[in-house]
């Protein structure tokens, strides 16, 4: 208690040393008397000790004279902080939240049990393509394995949900007992799949409870009736079962897995969900994921599986004999492709945090020479280089934790947004939120922005001596011209980088408009898409097809397997006649209705079309596209050909399948009922062209479909149009979020350009004024302004452009989409200059304005 007493008396003493200064004066003859003592060896250890204490308390009494001083000091210029606070919050605030979405998605681990172990199992066939495992194989490896702990496999299902007002479509999973504890997640109620049990059990996720059972732990043991395709091995076509199932448990909110159900059918299927997990009853899976045994590399788990499937009598046909296996991290596949958008965005707002930071640095310079009077007098009075610097690096912290706080409403505003936006294609995009991780980001960026742009005014004001007293009447000394080129080169940096963000934008709008502009092959003006599921009758196909086709309105309608641009096909290989039997091309299949190609506008190019009794043909007709009549029938008419999937009747235009950027496949067409068992869970998607706008024709499409068959459910109902817009959906999310960071980068460019010519105007105003005195033209004065800005504006482009062509090799192994040519470049460079110009424009008339009378009194 006394010494924390003592503690508070000293503390009391130093906030009030100017009423103490007798009372420390004898502490001082007291410690120097301590030291003269025989003992002073002894003293002088515990002097030191208090005097670590007295300089702890003198820093903390600094600090909060600083911190005062800083907040008086911004109070007096409201302008200057809300313009600094504002262009921090929002460098701060979308780099803040574009870190998120990277560290959720890419560095954050998946939320299981060592995540690190597990891995994703394919296998490589030998076409070269990339497959599932299949079921023996499996089997196999389960059996002779002894570098995993266990394999786990799934297949993605589509079902129907018998609910108290009708049906709802969910996402389910089916997949084997070993899935919940191979990933390790404990459910939130009840319990997981056990080896005894039936296949009739179901495991559904938290927002589904929520949905169906408003959370109610009593829904454990009750029963739910779905829904779904079975093919019928003996009928040979798909059939709709009714299954009752019996819940016996429920995972934990944040749990989903496979991340996005809804992946292998982009596009199609809008939910980035799973809703329910089901036992399989046998069968082979379409996903196998394994866990390693702790210590074990997956070169060598690689080498095992590989010697195990070189070891199996393997029956598989031709193409689809397995060679060996690939193994990828599952984080990995998880990911996917995403990683080189996320990386490219936090490189992209990278680039605008350090304009900003150029930005207000340069508004501090200005600001510490405009003070020039202010750290000049507090140098006379006494306070050292090292109390100077830290109380403008105090200011310049004060300024980035505003500019932090601000931030945090921005980037809470700029996340919620984008995972809007792209939550259907951004993996775990549940799991993105502002945690611990972005406020520990936040923070650290705030600290080291604030270093950053402080930094220099802090040595600005430290070199100043106290007989510059006498340079501050409009004198230039040697470290203003120091700080001046300081000065004009953080211009010159924010010049370079918003030519640097200028140029990306541009590329990415070139490439969206070349898309945009060609030749898809189909023409999607007044079409209406219309996704099914269940999977139903052939003939109900047929027949939907034919009743829509007949309403008012309606020009054409027909069935495919999956919309053009949907990133999804079934592939497969064929076979020629009379070429040798080991050459199978492999090529897309698709299943339609005769209807298809008129509703989508696909031209014939030659042959005939395909028609509802060609389905009745054994073994059947089909079309090719022209891609595939190039490719394997060079300089042949291929109409007329057989092939072991049927006769060549026709040929139509080619149609991109993965995207408008990608090349077109091979494919095969076939009528629908040839092909039953093709995505039977998915359903089909009917395809309708109006003589008006497609939207007014959904609720007589509704009808009609009902009509035909009650239980279908219809979803995802949009224009074709709206299908090839979510086609480019990464180009649009470049172009404007890269653009929204090209226009803050160039007006912070503007703005710091802006400051730096005002502030060089007002510094040589007198010298303005001696000019125009001795009969300068005030063209010339103003001109002399506007070189001055050029000159910078020049700089700032020469540097952007080699940063430019230096990170060309980077881009072209990242993306295309980004190389820029001439056209861009002086496209660019002309913006540049605008901007640079109209910056410059009204400090260089405000010059050619001054009165030299005027000017030269007031100096």
């Amino acid at each position: 208690m006394s010494a924390l007493a003592e503690w508070f008396r000293r503390l009391s003493y130093l906030l009030n040393r100017s009423r103490h200064e007798d009372e420390l004066r004898r502490e001082m003859e007291a410690h120097r008397a301590m030291l003269s003592t025989p003992a002073r060896f002894g003293n002088a250890l515990r002097l030191r000790e208090e005097s670590r204490e007295v300089w702890g308390l003198v820093w903390v009494d600094n600090l909060g004279r600083d911190l005062r001083f800083a907040v008086r000091t911004l109070l007096r210029s409201p302008g200057f902080a809300v313009m600094a606070v504002s262009t921090l919050a929002l460098a701060t605030g979308a780099t803040t939240a574009i870190f998120s979405i990277v560290n959720t998605v890419l560095l954050r681990p998946l939320p299981f049990a060592e995540p690190d172990r597990l891995l994703q199992v394919t296998e490589i066939h030998q076409s070269g393509s990339v497959g599932p495992v299949a079921a023996g194989d499996l089997q196999a490896f389960r059996d002779q394995s002894v570098m995993f702990e266990r394999f786990s496999g799934y297949e993605l299902a589509t079902r129907l949900l018998e609910t108290g007002d009708g049906s709802e479509r969910v996402m389910g999973v089916i997949a084997d007992r070993e899935f919940f504890s191979l990933l390790g997640v404990a459910p939130l109620v009840g319990r997981t799949f056990a080896a005894e049990d039936a296949s009739s059990v179901v495991v559904l996720s938290a927002a589904l409870w929520e949905r169906q059972f408003q959370r109610d732990p009593g829904a454990l043991g009750r029963t739910i009736a779905l829904s779904g395709n079975r093919w019928d091995p003996v009928q040979r076509r798909s059939v709709i079962e009714r299954r009752e199932l019996t819940i016996i448990g429920v995972m934990p909110d944040a749990f989903q897995f496979p991340y996005g159900a809804s992946a292998t059918f982009a596009g199609a299927q809008p939910e980035f969900r799973t809703d329910l997990w089901m036992p399989s009853a046998g069968g082979r899976f379409g996903n196998v994921t394994g866990r390693l045994k702790a210590g074990v590399t997956i070169g060598a788990a690689h080498a095992e599986l590989d010697a195990i499937e070189k070891g199996l009598d393997v029956t598989a046909p031709g193409p689809y004999r397995a060679l060996g296996v690939q193994l990828v991290p599952l984080a990995d596949d998880v990911r996917g492709e995403v990683h080189k958008s996320l990386w490219l965005m936090l490189a992209a707002v990278g680039l605008v945090l350090a304009a900003a930071c150029a930005n207000v640095g340069n508004l501090l310079l200005a600001r510490t020479a405009a003070r020039a009077h202010e750290v000049v007098t507090r140098a006379a009075l006494g306070a050292s280089p090292r109390r100077l610097a830290t109380q403008f690096l105090v200011e310049s912290l004060l300024l980035s934790l505003m500019g932090g706080v601000a931030g945090v409403i921005v980037a809470r505003w700029t996340l919620d947004l984008l995972v809007k936006v792209g939550a259907a294609r951004i993996p775990r995009a549940h799991e993105i939120s502002l945690d611990w991780t972005a406020f520990a980001f936040l923070l650290g960026v705030c600290a080291v922005v604030a270093v950053v742009f402080g930094l220099a005014p802090a040595i600005m004001a430290a070199r100043t001596e106290a007989q510059d007293i006498t340079k501050t009447s409009g004198g230039r000394s040697t470290g203003s011209l120091t700080f001046s080129r300081l000065r004009d080169g953080l211009v010159v940096v924010e010049v370079a980088l918003a030519f640097v963000l200028a140029l990306a934008v541009a590329g990415v709008v070139r490439e969206l408009s070349r898309l945009e502009k060609a030749d898809s092959g189909m023409v999607t003006d007044s079409v209406m898409t219309v996704h099914m599921t269940p999977r139903i009758a052939d003939a109900d196909y047929t027949a939907i097809a034919d009743r829509v086709a007949q309403l008012p309105g309606v020009r054409s309608a027909g069935f495919t397997q999956m919309l053009p641009l949907q990133n999804w096909g079934w592939m497969g290989d064929f076979h020629i006649t009379g070429r040798p039997r080991e050459d199978r091309p492999r090529i897309e299949l698709r299943s339609v209705t005769p209807g298809y190609f008129s509703a989508l506008g696909i031209p014939l190019r030659g042959g005939r079309n395909l028609t509802t009794g060609d389905g009745l043909l054994e073994p059947g007709v089909l079309l090719v596209n022209e891609r595939l009549a190039r490719l394997h029938f060079p300089g042949e008419d291929p109409v007329g050909r057989a092939t072991d999937r049927g006769t060549i009747v026709g040929v139509v235009g080619d149609v991109p399948q993965a995207g408008l950027n990608r090349p077109v496949e091979p494919e095969i067409y076939k009528v629908i009922n040839r092909d039953a068992g093709v995505a039977s869970d998915l359903g089909m998607t009917l395809v309708v062209r109006t003589d008006g706008p497609p939207e007014e024709i959904v609720p007589s499409v509704r009808a009609a479909v009902r009509e035909v068959n009650p239980v279908v459910a219809l979803f995802n109902i949009k224009s074709m149009a709206q299908v090839v817009a979510d086609s480019l959906w990464e180009l649009n999310l470049y172009r404007w979020l890269i653009g929204l960071f090209a226009v803050l980068a160039l007006g912070l460019a503007a703005i710091g350009l802006y400051g730096v010519i005002s502030y060089a105007v007002a510094s040589r105003t007198r010298e303005f004024a001696v000019r125009l005195a001795l009969g300068s033209e005030p063209t010339s004065v103003a001109r002399l302004v506007l070189q001055s800005g050029l000159r910078l504006a020049a700089g700032g482009l020469l540097l952007g452009i080699v940063a430019g062509l230096g990170f060309l090799p980077a881009l072209r192994r990242v993306s295309t989409l980004f190389i820029p040519d001439a056209v861009t470049f002086a496209a660019i460079v002309a913006l540049l200059l605008t901007i640079v110009i109209a910056a410059c424009l009204v400090p260089a008339v405000r010059v050619a304005c001054v009165n030299p009378a005027t000017a030269l009194r007031h100096d």
